[in-house]
């Protein structure tokens, strides 16, 4: 089966959800002119990205504000259209990816763990659901630094999407870190869609921001994450060969990919460790320290707790 897919790269600003849900909806519309049934947006493409108590402020219910916005576009240019929330359940925040479809269809699926200083300010869901029946296909999912850990290849391998959406906010690593490490972290970000394409053959869409972030950082004794998203945004083959890209500014990649029956699959080798992509071992302990406290502040966090019993919402 052919399909029309697109991955959308665009500025996405902190608390400028109208500005930013403007330009993601002109973008939108760019890709549907172009035929594009199968629309990606960035993760947090909407609510803005910041490891700070007031990215709690841009929360929502599942089917809130920006499953209203993004169904309003799937019945006007049936399409199906995807980019992440910060969802509010209760007395947590979880980074939930929701897939809109025309008539009101969703499916979701919450990001397995934070990466990093993300656990500072929400939970992961651990595995749940990452690929989804639709009347386009099965779409497989997978959330940024999600990519990196051998669960995510694991689950998608068990159900063997048609195709899959990566969807990033991914900044590169600031200046203060070794060189050879900030390399690395552009190369595994870069390399990433074809190893996936390859690895499930299967077709890989991903997407990400463009312009500056800037971000305190928890733990950082008053350091800041001073630095761009890696803006580069993708569409693969299946066997991971580029049908289309754009870099350093905003745009729709819009391209035409042909699913594969399960039954063109090779095998995949999973790996037994805990980590799939090659990301240096010095960045994975960073991480991995990081998360760790950062688990335990959310855990204990007050502030978290009064931040969402008080949540009036943009329901």
């Amino acid at each position: 089966m052919k399909i029309t897919v697109a991955a959308i790269q665009m500025e996405s600003l902190n608390g400028d959800y109208e500005g930013n849900r403007k330009r993601a909806g002109e973008l939108i519309n760019d890709a549907a002119k172009k035929g594009a049934r199968l629309i990606a947006l960035p993760e947090f493409a909407l609510a803005g990205y910041i490891y700070d108590d007031e990215i709690w402020k841009e929360a929502e219910p599942l089917m809130g504000r920006t499953y209203r916005w993004l169904s309003e576009f799937c019945d006007q240019h049936e399409a199906y259209i995807t980019t992440c929330i910060l969802e509010r359940d209760g007395e947590d925040f979880y980074d939930t990816l929701i897939l809109c479809g025309p008539g009101g269809k969703l499916w979701s699926h919450r990001k397995v763990e934070p990466a990093a200083h993300e656990a500072f300010f929400f939970r992961g869901a651990g595995p749940n659901e990452c690929v989804f029946d639709t009347p386009i296909g099965k779409v497989g999912v997978v959330i940024c630094f999600d990519t990196s850990k051998t669960y995510s290849i694991k689950s998608l391998s068990v159900k063997r999407p048609d195709v899959l959406l990566i969807l990033y906010s991914c900044p590169a690593m600031p200046g203060f870190f070794p060189r050879r490490y900030r390399q690395n972290w552009l190369d595994t970000y870069h390399d990433a869609p074809a190893i996936f394409a390859k690895n499930l053959h299967t077709p890989v869409i991903s997407c990400n921001k463009t312009g500056d972030f800037l971000s305190p950082m928890p733990m950082g004794f008053g350091m800041q994450y001073n630095t761009r998203f890696i803006d580069r945004t993708s569409i693969v083959d299946n066997n991971g060969t580029m049908l289309s890209e754009i870099n350093g500014s905003p745009g729709a990649a819009v391209a035409i990919v042909e699913t594969k029956s399960a039954a063109d699959a090779v095998g995949i080798k999973i790996p037994s460790g805990r980590w799939f992509l090659p990301i240096s071992h010095y960045t994975r302990f960073i991480t991995e320290i990081i998360q760790r406290f950062g688990k335990i502040r959310y855990a204990t966090s007050q502030k978290r707790r009064m931040a969402a019993s008080q949540f009036v919402g943009h329901d």
